[in-house]
């Protein structure tokens, strides 16, 4: 009989495999005409998500809702997609349900602290990021490889002001193969919140060398251009990130930058 730390240990790595790394892998199934695994399936839909692309993953959600629709991920991902459409009570209250249900998973809780930041809630939000990097810890318990529990710390200890650690942690993911664009937006963050500026630039460019189509990581490596002074870029930039998410929460910002040439 397998010993019961062997049992949580297959239990937290199965659980990071099919929840934490959804949103940022890649599948090459699906979409471009192959066949349509689960996995693959919510690889294009957090995909879809992390490129602020909600429209396509809604549409992919309901087309595939019967076979896949009764998991952790599809929930945590469904949540996020009416975060971005500006349905933030009903969002919170299904992150808020995930994370409760499933006391393991370290990405409803991250998520739920992000939608309750942006309704200024921080109280509510640092409680939810220190849940997901809690969570992600007691995985690295079992499993000191989790290159998704490393990713899911790093990223709640950014938020938590956490920055040296987090960087250290996200260096970690990378070892272990967590998507290189998402973890590398990470970086970015970290560096810049730490007034590393031409690190920032650099960690944002690896983020759109793996993912062009990364938006927030234009309008990030904008702001890193307009503190090393170079308005061309910063403002290329900007303009690239209003083409990919026209209506994303930082539109308005950087119209307003725009609008003002720098």
């Amino acid at each position: 009989m397998m010993k019961k730390r062997s049992i949580i240990a297959v239990a937290l790595i199965t659980l990071c495999l099919t929840t934490a790394p959804l949103w940022a892998q890649r599948g090459g199934e699906g979409r471009s005409g192959g066949e349509m695994t689960e996995k693959s399936f919510h690889e294009i839909v957090l995909l879809d998500l992390a490129a602020w692309r909600h429209d396509d993953a809604r549409t992919l959600m309901e087309d595939h809702r019967g076979k896949y629709g009764k998991s952790t991920g599809y929930d945590v991902a469904w949540a996020l997609m009416l975060a971005q459409e500006r349905k933030l009570e009903t969002a919170t209250s299904k992150l808020d349900t995930a994370t409760q249900e499933n006391s393991l998973d370290p990405s409803a809780p991250f998520f739920l602290g992000e939608i309750q930041s942006w309704l200024k809630n921080k109280d509510a939000a640092d409680k939810a990021w220190k849940q997901a990097r809690d969570r992600a810890k007691a995985i690295l318990k079992e499993d000191k490889k989790n290159g998704w529990a490393f990713y899911w710390q790093g990223a709640a200890q950014i938020r938590l002001g956490q920055y040296a650690e987090a960087k250290d942690v996200l260096k970690k993911a990378l070892k272990y193969d967590a998507d290189r664009a998402m973890t590398e937006f990470q970086l970015g963050l970290v560096q810049m919140y730490m007034e590393r500026w031409d690190d920032a630039r650099k960690a944002f460019d690896k983020c759109l060398k793996a993912d062009s189509a990364f938006s927030h990581a234009y309008y990030y490596r904008g702001q890193v251009w307009q503190k090393l002074r170079k308005t061309e870029e910063m403002l290329l930039d900007m303009d690239r990130f209003l083409q990919l998410a026209p209506d994303a929460r930082e539109a308005n910002a950087a119209k307003s930058i725009l609008r003002a040439g720098g």
